[in-house]
């Protein structure tokens, strides 16, 4: 199942939903272009709720890690939310979890901007 992306907007906060597999191949770099595009147009308030992601290898995490660096470089904040058991277990084997601000739901994270 390639990784789908669902974008809305909310007084420049962007949400984006992430359902399916965060892994080598077109779907992190989707996921790369899609954050890249964002960045350009401007946006620096970025939301990843990442509950249906049911699959994440070490490309999907190093695509995580550069979306991250490189919405903190241009002054933004990514911040990801409803983290499934098995993203939230890759991220603390890689000893990742702390590298990013993560929230239980969307409604908490939308409410830290």
């Amino acid at each position: 199942m390639p990784l789908e992306i669902t974008q809305r907007e909310t007084n420049g906060l962007y949400l984006l939903t992430l359902k399916g597999r965060l892994v080598l191949g077109q779907e992190s770099n989707g996921l790369r272009t899609t954050i890249e595009n964002l960045l350009l147009s401007g946006a620096t308030r970025i939301v990843l709720t990442l509950e249906h992601v049911n699959s994440v290898d070490s490309a999907g995490l190093g695509t995580l890690i550069e979306i991250h660096r490189k919405t903190k470089a241009k002054g933004g904040r990514l911040v990801l939310t409803n983290l499934g058991p098995k993203l939230r277990q890759a991220l603390e084997i890689a000893r990742l979890l702390t590298l990013f601000e993560t929230f239980a739901t969307e409604a908490d994270a939308v409410a830290s901007f």
